[in-house]
């Protein structure tokens, strides 16, 4: 807990102390340590204990659900006419991976909807690297799209800005494609990265 000044908030931005909302406010911690932490565990993995608050004034909440990497794992049901609620996971980490909060709430007339969603607390195991193959190629294949995005259709505001753009989406897919190589990972390479520089127009 600190002041709340601008590079307060710019300091928690920075270090991922964040969680996105339509309104609710949420409290989010793994083991103590606030969302954007990172959390070491040797290589037998461990049981951590996840702690969070809520509070909401506007949309009514129906279920608090803790997701690891992208996966909801447990879910707790709420009471829609609870302004606050606090409660408690645990969870079994063996390999690295992320940790965090979502909450969905919405009005008995209307859809439910995702209402609140924290920033995660990374969990790193000894000798066990984060790395999913599947977002691994899902994101290699929209680098890829916007570099041909960028190549054919784009409007080009001058040459400067297309080459710089251009130069951080290439590196981001060479940086990316080579983690997915050392771990194993083969895939088609598409025809936008196939060349070093851009198609002349």
């Amino acid at each position: 807990d600190c002041e709340f000044t601008y590079d307060n908030w710019k300091e928690a931005v920075r270090t991922g102390r964040t969680f996105v909302t339509y309104g609710p406010l949420m409290e989010f911690s793994v083991e103590g340590q606030p969302m954007g932490s990172r959390i070491q565990l040797s290589a037998g993995g461990g049981t951590l204990n996840v702690e969070w608050k809520l509070a909401t004034v506007t949309i009514p909440l129906s279920k608090a659900e803790l997701v690891v990497n992208g996966e909801t794992r447990e879910v707790v049901s709420l009471a829609e006419d609870t302004c606050e609620i606090e409660g408690s996971f645990t969870v079994r980490m063996d390999k690295s991976g992320w940790i965090g909060l979502r909450v969905r709430g919405g009005y008995p007339d209307k859809w439910e909807c995702i209402a609140a969603h924290s920033s995660p607390v990374m969990i790193a195991v000894e000798g066990r690297p984060c790395f999913a193959a599947a977002d691994a190629i899902t994101i290699l294949e929209q680098i890829e799209g916007a570099i041909t995005f960028i190549d054919t259709i784009a409007t080009r505001a001058d040459a400067k800005t297309y080459k710089a753009a251009r130069m951080h989406l290439i590196s981001a897919h060479r940086e990316l494609h080579n983690r997915m190589h050392q771990v194993g990972m083969y895939h088609d390479h598409s025809s936008a990265t196939q060349h070093e520089h851009p198609p002349h127009r």
